[in-house]
């Protein structure tokens, strides 16, 4: 039965007492009015008991209603109150009971609706929060950059396995404590926090500083970027950072580029400087009337040499600077013999080959096929492979020079007796400036050469 009908009951009740009360006194009156005679004392005490009866009625329902009624509306309410605050506190319940079948119970019908539905969103957005916890967790530990993160109070709250490699402590030795307390027994993490204190965040004037990490092998240079985390504002002005992000950034590469371009540099300005010096002197000989005829062609012949090796090495500054422009190489490909190429190569590098006293083998067939090339373009590769055999190869030493066919195509080989190339640097000395790690070469290198000759065999189709 629902309350509004227990409601309408008990008042119904009541007035049907009072109408009942107020009739019978009311037909009392209207009979002693018209003359009522020979009414007997039996007459009055049971119209005097009726009114008591009535009366009597009437007080109880009305004190059953004043005691009851309240109770009937107010404890469903009650009830369902505290099962809300249940359900909306930390226990496990998700549902508020269902008494009956009147309006608490449809309220309560509804409320269990409407959390039904607030838990299938909260489990949609549950799963959406794990999943993208779980993409942003394998992104961090993803990352080859050093992560750290301290909350607005300074614990670290997050470190990646490259931070905690870093710093030489496991996760567990981080997560969650102060980071100045974790500082007193790390010496990095103590160096970490000196720009912080100092406030050299990322995007000041100031540059970021680089930390070494000997453990690292040969990455050893990291670059420290402190950022902080923007807090939710606060009302009447800005709450402070939430927080900062240290960010470990491997520059090791830069820094041996930066050290590559230095060495070239030098060694550039060394290659420039001597056959200039030898030019200058050369010259001064040559102005000097006393200098006999004979010394003044050698004096002659060896300024053109100089100038050629002045000239080859601007070349390959000019063909670095093509391909990093983009240009791209010109070749005018036709078809050529290679037993011709390998002639012209060693007749070009045969006054080096004398001065070590080099033993120049060629194993070249007669019957190799002609390939499609640039004349000018492998003919420099081939001269740039022989100025480096000979460079590392000992005095008196054997250099042979290859070349057979290799299926399609014709491999062209050369071979000395120098220290040779670890495998892992195969790779390494193809690229430009670069050398073999602990090893400068004889007479200094520019680091180009080979780049080049790669770039010339592979725009020719080839492989180097």
């Amino acid at each position: 039965m629902s309350l509004k009908l227990k409601i309408r009951l008990s008042v119904f009740l009541l007035l049907l007492l009072l109408l009942g009360l107020g009739g019978y006194a009311f037909f009392a009156i209207h009979y002693l009015e018209h003359g009522a005679h020979g009414i007997e004392q039996a007459d009055f005490d049971m119209a005097r008991s009726a009114v008591l009866v009535f009366l009597a009625a009437g007080t109880v329902v009305g004190i059953t209603m004043m005691v009851r009624l309240p109770r009937i509306v107010v404890r469903p309410l009650r009830r369902l109150t505290v099962d809300m605050e249940r359900v909306a506190g930390p226990g496990p319940a998700t549902r508020v009971a269902v008494g009956r079948r009147d309006e608490v119970g449809s309220v309560a019908a509804a409320v269990n609706r409407v959390l039904s539905q607030a838990q299938d969103e909260r489990r949609a957005t549950l799963a959406t929060l794990i999943t993208e916890r779980n993409r942003m967790d394998s992104l961090v530990r993803s990352l080859d950059e050093g992560l750290l993160l301290l909350d607005e109070h300074g614990a670290i709250v997050l470190a990646n396995p490259v931070a905690c490699d870093l710093l030489g402590l496991p996760a567990e030795e981080l997560l969650g404590r102060p980071a100045a307390d974790v500082a007193r027994a790390s010496a990095a993490l103590r160096d970490l926090l000196v720009p912080l204190a100092a406030h050299n965040l990322a995007g000041d004037a100031e540059p970021d500083p680089v930390f070494t990490f000997p453990h690292r092998g040969e990455a050893p240079h990291y670059q420290l970027s402190i950022s902080p985390i923007d807090a939710l504002n606060q009302p009447g002005g800005t709450a402070p950072a939430g927080g900062h992000i240290f960010c470990l950034r491997n520059v090791s590469d830069f820094k041996k580029l930066d050290e590559v371009k230095s060495a070239f540099l030098a060694t550039i300005s060394h290659e420039l400087k001597t056959p200039l010096a030898s030019i200058k002197l050369s010259l001064m000989l040559l102005q000097d009337e006393r200098t006999p005829a004979a010394e003044r062609q050698r004096l002659a012949t060896g300024i053109g040499e100089e100038t050629q090796r002045l000239l080859n090495m601007v070349g390959q500054l000019i063909d670095v600077a093509r391909l990093d422009a983009g240009a791209g190489i010109r070749l005018n490909v036709q078809p050529l013999k290679l037993a011709e190429v390998i002639h012209y190569a060693t007749q070009t590098m045969r006054p080096q080959l004398d001065d070590k006293r080099l033993q120049l083998n060629l194993h070249v067939s007669d019957a190799l096929p002609e390939v499609q090339g640039d004349v000018e373009k492998t003919t420099w590769v081939l001269i740039n492979l022989l100025s480096n055999a000979i460079r590392y190869s000992p005095a008196a030493a054997p250099l042979v020079i290859r070349a057979v066919q290799w299926g399609e195509m014709v491999r062209v080989s050369v071979e000395d007796c120098g220290p040779g190339i670890a495998p892992e640097h195969h790779q390494r000395i193809f690229q430009r400036f670069a050398g073999v790690p602990g090893r400068a070469a004889p007479g200094g290198s520019s680091g180009l050469g080979l780049s080049i000759a790669r770039e010339f065999i592979g725009a020719q189709g080839g492989l180097l």
